[in-house]
C-alpha cells in the first residue's frame, strides 16, 4: 500500500513538474496595417477630445497626460497591446520603460491645437484636468 501512494505523489510531482514547463504561446505580431491604424486611431481620438481637456491655464504636458489617461485611455491601450501582443511580460515591460513618444505626440497636439484655436475654451484653473483628476 506505501509504494502504491509513492507512485500516486512521483507522478503527481511529474505532472506538476510538466504543467510548471508550459510557456503561453505567442500571438502572431500584429501587421504593419493593424498598428498603423491603430495608432491612427489613437490620434484621431487625442485631436477630437483636445479642445474639450484643454483648459488654456495647465501647461501642455499635463493636458497630454490628462488626454492619455482619460478619454484615449482605451484606445492608447489598444495601440499598445496591437505593438507587443507578441511580447513575454518581460519584453512588454522594457517596451513600455522605453516608450515616450506617446506623451511627446500628445504635448504636440496640445501646442497645436492651442496655436490654432481662436478662443481659449476654459479660463478658470479650477477647470484644469490636473485638479479635476485630483477629485476622481
Amino acid at each position: 500500500m506505501q509504494i502504491s501512494l509513492l507512485k500516486t505523489v512521483g507522478i503527481m510531482a511529474v505532472f506538476l513538474a510538466l504543467a510548471a514547463c508550459t510557456t503561453t504561446p505567442r500571438l502572431p505580431p500584429a501587421s504593419e496595417e493593424e498598428q498603423s491604424a491603430s495608432v491612427a486611431k489613437f490620434v484621431t481620438c487625442l485631436d477630437k477630445n483636445v479642445a474639450k481637456v484643454d483648459d488654456r491655464v495647465s501647461d501642455a504636458s499635463t493636458i497630454a497626460a490628462a488626454l492619455v489617461e482619460g478619454p484615449c485611455a482605451a484606445d492608447y491601450a489598444a495601440s499598445k497591446e496591437t505593438y507587443t501582443r507578441n511580447m513575454s511580460d518581460r519584453e512588454r515591460i522594457m517596451f513600455e520603460a522605453k516608450l515616450t513618444t506617446t506623451h511627446q505626440v500628445a504635448v504636440d497636439i496640445v501646442l497645436r491645437h492651442r496655436k490654432g484655436a481662436k478662443a481659449p475654451a476654459r479660463t478658470s484653473p479650477q477647470d484644469a484636468p490636473s485638479k479635476r483628476m485630483q477629485g476622481d
